[in-house]
């Protein structure tokens, strides 16, 4: 399910569809994600900002902490594996949002681009 939803949102949406007769049908749009990668990497990075700050401020013990953040990681696993299956792998998108991505769970760390 959740992969359908990542497919759905960060993949490319259809600009025609097959009827079972065999016409195509232009649906019109742009073709465009609903969510682009940059902006799904600013929800995540928000999520582990907020469990951080949760935690820092004793709202919540550090494996409770520790395991939302690896949830989360496991969703940005997933979704990459969707940009790559929707954009292929090394494509721009793809670079992008692993760029992105890298500083949310490695504070602290510097992005080579």
């Amino acid at each position: 399910i959740r992969a359908n939803q990542l497919d759905h949102y960060l993949g490319p949406q259809k600009t025609t569809i097959t009827s079972p007769d065999g016409k195509t049908i232009d649906l019109g749009g742009t073709g465009k994600p609903l969510v682009s990668h940059i902006e799904f990497v600013e929800a995540l990075s928000n999520s582990v900002t907020q469990i951080r700050t949760l935690e820092a401020a004793g709202g919540t013990d550090r494996l409770s902490a520790v395991n939302l953040v690896e949830n989360i990681r496991q969703v940005a696993m997933e979704a990459r594996m969707v940009l790559v299956e929707s954009f292929g792998e090394g494509s721009d998108v793809v670079n992008e949002f692993q760029r992105d991505l890298q500083p949310v769970f490695r504070p602290g760390s510097k992005i080579e681009t």
